[in-house]
């Protein structure tokens, strides 16, 4: 078939469409041969090989070798953040190269700077010559470099490789910007891509179409219709097809009418239709066309669809909760977890034992988060080994992964495990105590030592662990993903160490993670400020790791997909949640004030940084809503998942505002889209009111906004509305709470895309965003609410503010300064370890007394 070229124009100068191919993952064995702080330096020198690889002109969907690995040419677009983004998470050790071609037409010679930005090493080249080499490793912001060189007149070649040595999460992306062209080049279409599909209106009417359509929302419960729109403003769409598929390619429906009317959405079924999960809105030609007419064009939209009904209010007894989460996660075959519910349940003809050797091989490959399905299946052994029916096949294969597991660093082998972060810490450290418990006199053949030794390693590594947590609390603070692997480890010590210190300290750590849960959650969701989370579990409270942990202890939230804290919970007979903080956890007052602080010292060793950490954190809780946030929190920092602030009213209708560091929301990205800030704000909250400041040197800022989450669709009600005073403020309503946010620099509701319909962005580097929360109780009704706020004196100046309240008070708070309330010194830091209603505890305290009603526990932290 002949060539022909689709063009496009340049965005912001960067080509913003190019063929991709790639990456080739290259696994790297014997990892004992690169050491040092530099051994990803020197992996990227073993496998560079100068030449590009490439022998000829790539085409779009043409193939060709890279080694032992067939790669194809595919066309990408960029998102409008400019990377071509191949970000991911690699349980092993690989080297990574992909390949990125265009060509660019120059109406004359003229010298340019190319601006390349990567993550890792890379190569340029430019008609066919190598015109620049470079070796650094920027995780996770990646590193523009400047590279002066000059384009022929007419057209020319460009190629990057781009590479990476993956250990773990591993963002991968690569941006590459033209600077010195004419103004009217901008105008033009100057970037060609080469193709053998000769109809390129249609390609590109399709490709606009489905740039422009959108999913308005994420997850899809029970009855929730899912809905594909376009804008309303489009000009008549082609007609297209639309599949709700699987990761893994299953079809489940299939419709050819999407854009068949305008203005009229597509209907996609309906989420009770299919099994719980993940799934891709897959926009793409008519399956025929696709095929024989290789109109090669397709956009995956993420969503979800969830069956469980969501539990705002306590329900049942803990038994019949706990039948419930077992029957769920067996349900699921999600992984070796499912498989320990259903010995739980004596459903052994269930059992599947491929999935638990396949946990055994990748845990014999030390993959990272080995010690996740290692703690699970020493449990599994210590609760079920001796059960009859307990299958024999499995018992050598997992007696000579547990001998020869590598248990800390300080033991022989090297691999990509992550040992330093807090949840690891003690993951490690509980599977080295229980294994060591379960085989005393055998010999460990990774460390030659035997089982008796581990177990007392164990035991002192997680007795200092534990006093740590009980003296300072969590680095991690308020986890709503690494909580559950804590209480992953935790419910094993409590119901399975022999050691009395051991199982007594590890309950008393769960009964105050539970109380700190009870504090700062919201009807089943955790909707605090959290020191560690990712972009799923912070968009509402369904996807959230700690939900079924929250609905097995006290009934609210929702079982779904992250089972392994809630199995491990469920299987801990010796466990039991005292019925306080369930009563805690239940508990709406008018109103609830609550200040923490987190602190401690970091361990070099471990955390490879000295020092000390500390978090001040508050929490205002009403019947109707909860305000949550870390005050003063490093501000001007990098934050690669911290969670500062969230207004939560229900477990969707939710709202906080970041600072993205891309448009990609790959948990690899850290931050991404939506979790953590490239640059950390400045946050006060005085109860239902909260301050966040942004300053973000340009540098820092490549994307140029700040932006809320604002998730229309959850909401009862919802308005943009403009003060005389010329602020913009976008108002929601969720049954009997009142949200009201605005920003310095003003703010868009976003109508497209990803996030249509669920984002407010306000571009500029520095910013001030305001939160306003109030009740019907107190406020009147919603329309009542928008004219009180609209009518708060307001003042934005630079990097400070000074603002009315709804409750009559003046706060004023800036970049610099303290808090002022009516013109007095507000603390924002040096808090107690806790001071609330229920507990007044000093940092570091031997005990903590927990109250409600007439009820008191002691917790001895000693």
């Amino acid at each position: 078939m002949s060539i022909v070229y689709r063009g496009y124009q340049l965005q912001s100068g960067y080509i913003h469409n190019w063929l991709v191919a790639g990456p080739q993952a290259i696994a790297v064995p014997d990892l004992d041969r690169f050491e040092g702080e530099d051994f990803k330096l020197q992996v990227a020198r073993h496998y560079h090989e100068a030449d590009s690889g490439i022998a000829q002109t790539p085409v779009e969907h043409e193939a060709f070798a890279a080694g032992d690995t067939k790669l194809r040419w595919d066309y990408t677009r960029c998102r409008d953040d400019h990377f071509v983004d191949l970000s991911a998470f690699y349980h092993t050790c690989h080297y990574l190269q992909a390949w990125a071609y265009a060509r660019v037409a120059s109406a004359s010679t003229q010298d340019v700077t190319f601006i390349l930005t990567t993550n890792g090493p890379a190569d340029l080249w430019l008609n066919g010559k190598h015109i620049h080499h470079q070796e650094h490793f920027y995780h996770p912001i990646p590193h523009s470099v400047p590279i002066q060189t000059a384009l022929q007149d007419g057209n020319n070649e460009i190629l990057v490789r781009f590479a990476e040595v993956a250990t773990r999460d591993c963002p991968y992306a690569m941006a590459l910007q033209i600077v010195g062209l004419p103004d009217d080049a901008a105008q033009e279409n100057i970037v060609f891509l080469p193709t053998t599909n000769e109809k390129i209106e249609r390609f590109q009417t399709l490709e606009r179409m489905f740039e422009a359509a959108y999913l308005d929302r994420d997850v899809y419960v029970g009855e929730d219709k899912i809905m594909l729109r376009l804008p309303e403003d489009m000009p008549a769409p082609a007609t297209a097809a639309v599949r709700i598929q699987s990761p893994s390619n299953r079809i489940y429906l299939e419709s050819l009418k999407f854009g068949e009317q305008k203005n009229k959405p597509t209907p996609l079924g309906t989420a009770y239709q299919f099994p719980e999960g993940p799934y891709l809105a897959v926009l793409m030609p008519h399956p025929r066309e696709f095929h024989e007419g290789n109109m090669r064009i397709r956009r995956k939209v993420p969503l979800w669809t969830v069956r469980n009904r969501y539990s705002h209010t306590p329900y049942g007894t803990y038994q019949q909760r706990r039948q419930e989460a077992l029957e769920d996660a067996a349900s699921r075959g999600d992984n070796v977890f499912s498989e320990i519910a259903k010995m739980a349940l004596g459903q052994w003809s269930r059992v599947k034992t491929d999935v638990i050797l396949e946990a055994v091989e990748q845990i014999n490959q030390r993959r990272d988060c080995s010690d996740f399905y290692l703690v699970g299946l020493l449990g599994m052994l210590y609760r079920y080994g001796d059960d009859p029916s307990f299958p024999k096949e499995i018992n050598d294969p997992l007696e000579a992964c547990i001998l020869n597991f590598k248990y800390w660093t300080d033991e022989p082998g090297s691999d990509v495990m992550w040992y330093w972060s807090e949840n690891h810490q003690i993951l490690f450290h509980t599977c080295e105590l229980l294994a060591g418990q379960l085989y005393p006199d055998q010999t460990f053949t990774n460390a030659n030592q035997t089982g008796q030794w581990h177990r007392e390693k164990g035991e002192r590594l997680a007795l200092s662990w534990l006093r740590k947590r009980a003296s300072g609390g969590f680095q991690e603070w308020d986890s709503n993903c690494y909580f559950e692997e804590d209480l992953l480890a935790l419910s094993h010590l409590a119901d399975l160490a022999e050691a009395s210190q051991v199982y007594e300290l590890a309950a008393i750590i769960m009964d105050k993670m539970f109380f700190t849960m009870a504090l700062n959650s919201y009807r089943g969701t955790f909707g605090s400020t959290h020191g560690r989370t990712y972009t799923p579990l912070i968009k509402g409270g369904r996807l959230e790791a700690t939900s079924g942990i929250s609905r097995l202890m006290w009934g609210m939230g929702v079982f779904n997909h992250r089972v392994l804290g809630t199995v491990s919970l469920a299987c801990a007979e010796q466990y039991e949640i005292p019925p306080i903080i369930q009563q805690i956890a239940a508990d709406l007052p008018d109103e609830m004030w609550t200040q923490e602080r987190h602190a401690g010292e970091y361990e070099e060793w471990c955390d490879r940084i000295s020092g000390t950490w500390e978090v001040n954190k508050v929490t205002y809780k009403t019947p109707d809503y909860m305000l949550c946030s870390a005050q003063d929190y490093r501000p001007g920092e990098s934050g690669s998942q911290q969670h500062i602030w969230q207004a939560t009213m229900g477990p969707d209708a939710v709202a906080f505002v970041s600072h993205p560091a891309c448009f990609s929301e790959e948990g690899s990205h850290r931050p991404d889209f939506w979790h953590g800030n490239v640059v950390l704000p400045r946050a006060a909250q005085w109860k239902d009111v909260l301050i966040a400041v942004h300053n973000a040197p340009a540098d820092d800022d490549w994307l140029g906004f700040t932006h809320a989450y604002f998730p229309v669709y959850a909401f009862d009600e919802h308005i943009l509305h403009d003060a005389a005073n010329g602020h913009r403020w976008a108002f929601a309503r969720k049954d009997n709470g009142y949200l009201a946010l605005t920003a310095a620099q003003g703010l868009e509701l976003i109508t497209q895309g990803d996030n249509a319909y669920r984002e407010l962005r306000s571009y500029g580097q520095f910013n001030i965003w305001l939160c306003h929360m109030g009740r019907a109780a107190l406020d009147g009704t919603f329309s009542d609410f928008q004219e009180k706020v609209l009518a708060l004196d307001i003042t934005f100046e630079d990097l400070s503010v000074q603002c009315a309240t709804l409750r009559g008070d003046t706060l004023a708070f800036g970049w610099e300064g303290p808090l002022l309330l009516n013109g007095r010194e507000q603390s924002i830091t040096g808090f107690k370890h806790y001071e609330n209603p229920y507990c007044v505890a000093d940092l570091s305290a031997t005990q903590m007394d927990i109250s409600f009603g007439d009820q008191l526990m002691r917790l001895n932290l000693e």
